[in-house]
């Protein structure tokens, strides 16, 4: 699929899309496009389909997208304005997404602009591929149609459903329709849900080719999409049925599934498949998260705009049995290394932490995979504005530099070719623990919660650092047979009722998934939003720490998601309305 992504960038452009920002798109062929007639073969339909996957990354330069707005990490909508990551540079740089931070963005935002032209360009192409493939008819053998048609529909439905969860407002674009005259006066969950049932039901590939999504990706998504209406029942069968017949296992350490060397491993569903150093320049490597890596030294790259909270760095923190603090781990807030400059002294806390806390946050005198020790204030752009910590999920390790990395100069020199996992068997697993919870199954539940738990108990990130400073041409002190830290991970012996079974399951899926773009409207499923970004703000916030972020407050019932975007309004007047709450 990697490769099919590139021979493709050329014709994708040239397919007549049906949804634009431009209304003057919407009605005029671009140049050289070429006919639908000449693409109505299963190849053709195939070219198609590969160019509406090309969209599933949120990333495309020179189009709705090119900065990133509608990024497949999520990490703008699903990270930032929740109590995990702080967008990093002060007013500097991208300023729409402060706006988005501070709770403070309204129709006029770029971001949200860019999010809708982005998915609904992609819907264009799944409805491109729908509608050559029904053109075609007897002309394609009916089950390859058959898998053509259900990876189109699983397709449209993920890019409603990325609209969806943050836009509660949208019209569903469907292939025979004109869609500048769709309204969004109805709800969508129906008809995302009933894109993928098409395909469960019609026979959609179980083992597809690399890249494709699957059956068992379609029952994911599907049981995700019943998640965010509540609907515990319905998504139980489709998590049962992965766990237990799908062809996952867990892989055996926790940092696996962000290791760029252990791609499309047992684990995964689905993941976006990005490529580098293949003659497309920065195309086809990770463009949508491309801001996120560390300044400074030879780790340098850009722009260190997703600097993780002091909220997340602390929920990690443990009792004497290695659970976590589901209720007071705000109390005596650890801040590390903020406002000490990297040639002072310190050293790191030795309160004991989920050893998962280092493989998600990058933090002064702890090692950076192969990196060495991050040596704090030098590898970000303003540490007073951002925080001390850096996200390591995103980052590639040293050793791959240039070959999983792009080779060639460019001002964001960590662009790599390191998949997104978008589903992943643990996702299952805590969903399912999730509706074992609801249902007050809770030894279902705690059981599903330590099978993941006892994955990290020993995933320990070694090497411990003896500096204190790390002042220019510092000499190295590590014991590589020691920890890095004091770690401590223990299992629950019990859920004592559904409340605590609520509470353990949704901090696990904290700990567990940080800063993979889900952690915001998972809050915001949960009915618990308000009261979370209200007391993270009151937390994050004392005693005068990130002066940028500085008076931002929360409105319940409109905070928790996104208006129309003007420009939209302003093209279909009379057809899109805007929300209410805005």
């Amino acid at each position: 699929m990697k490769e099919l992504y590139f021979k493709l960038g050329i014709i994708v452009t040239l397919v007549i899309f049906s949804v634009s920002c431009s209304d003057d798109f919407l009605e005029e062929k671009p140049k050289g496009t070429v006919s639908e007639e000449i693409l109505t073969s299963a190849s053709g339909v195939d070219l198609l389909l590969v160019g509406a996957y090309s969209r599933i990354d949120g990333y495309s330069q020179g189009e709705a997208g090119g900065t990133g707005g509608a990024s497949a990490t999520n990490w703008v909508w699903g990270d930032v304005p929740s109590d995990d990551m702080h967008r990093g540079d002060q007013t500097g740089g991208w300023s729409p997404i402060n706006l988005i931070e501070r709770y403070e963005a309204d129709p006029a935002n770029a971001w949200i602009e860019e999010l809708w032209a982005a998915n609904y360009d992609g819907v264009a192409r799944a409805n491109d591929a729908l509608r050559v493939l029904k053109k075609a008819g007897e002309l394609i053998e009916s089950s390859k149609a058959k898998q053509l048609e259900a990876e189109a529909r699983w397709l449209r439905a993920w890019y409603h459903f990325q609209l969806r969860t943050k836009i509660e407002k949208i019209p569903y674009i469907i292939e025979d329709v004109v869609a500048k005259e769709v309204p969004n006066d109805r709800e969508v969950w129906d008809d995302i849900e009933a894109d993928l049932v098409w395909g469960i039901e019609n026979g959609m590939d179980e083992s597809p080719e690399i890249g494709r999504a699957s059956r068992w990706a379609a029952k994911a998504l599907l049981a995700r999409v019943h998640l965010f209406q509540n609907e515990f029942s319905e998504a139980k069968p489709l998590l049962d049925d992965i766990m237990v017949n799908g062809p996952f296992q867990l892989m055996d350490h926790f940092y696996d599934n962000f290791d760029e060397e252990k791609q499309n491993n047992a684990e995964s569903i689905f993941e976006v498949q990005y490529t580098v150093n293949d003659g497309a320049g920065e195309h086809n490597a990770g463009a949508d998260h491309r801001t996120l890596y560390p300044r400074g030294g030879d780790v340098g790259s850009c722009c260190s705009y997703s600097a993780p909270s002091f909220d997340l760095f602390n929920a990690f923190k443990v009792d004497a049995n290695g659970l976590p603090l589901l209720d007071n781990f705000q109390d005596e807030l650890l801040l590390e290394d903020y406002g000490v400059l990297d040639t002072e002294p310190f050293t790191p806390t030795d309160v004991a932490l989920d050893p998962r806390v280092d493989w998600t946050i990058g933090r002064r005198g702890v090692p950076f995979l192969d990196w060495g020790p991050m040596s704090g204030s030098d590898w970000m752009l303003d540490q007073a504005g951002m925080g001390p910590f850096l996200n390591k999920k995103v980052m590639f390790y040293k050793r791959n530099k240039g070959i999983i990395s792009i080779s060639s100069p460019t001002w964001s020199n960590g662009l790599n070719g390191n998949n997104w996992r978008i589903f992943r068997l643990s996702h299952i697993i805590l969903w399912r623990a999730e509706v074992a919870a609801e249902e007050n199954d809770l030894v279902l539940a705690k059981d599903l919660v330590n099978k993941i738990r006892e994955r990290a108990q020993d995933d320990l990130v070694m090497g411990k650092v003896n500096n204190s400073t790390f002042e220019s041409g510092y000499i190295l002190d590590m014991d590589e047979n020691m920890p890095a830290a004091n770690y401590n991970l223990g299992l629950y012996t019990n859920f004592p009722d559904q409340e605590y079974a609520r509470k353990a399951i949704r901090h696990e899926m904290r700990l567990e998934f940080a800063l993979e773009g889900m952690r915001f409207q998972d809050l915001v499923r949960w009915g618990i939003d308000s009261e979370t970004i209200t007391n993270y703000l009151q937390s994050e916030l004392s005693d005068g720490k990130l002066p940028w972020l500085q008076g931002s407050s929360y409105t319940e019932g409109q905070d928790d998601h996104w208006p129309i975007p003007q420009a939209q309004l302003d093209l279909q007047k009379g057809i899109l309305t805007q929300d209410p709450a805005y």
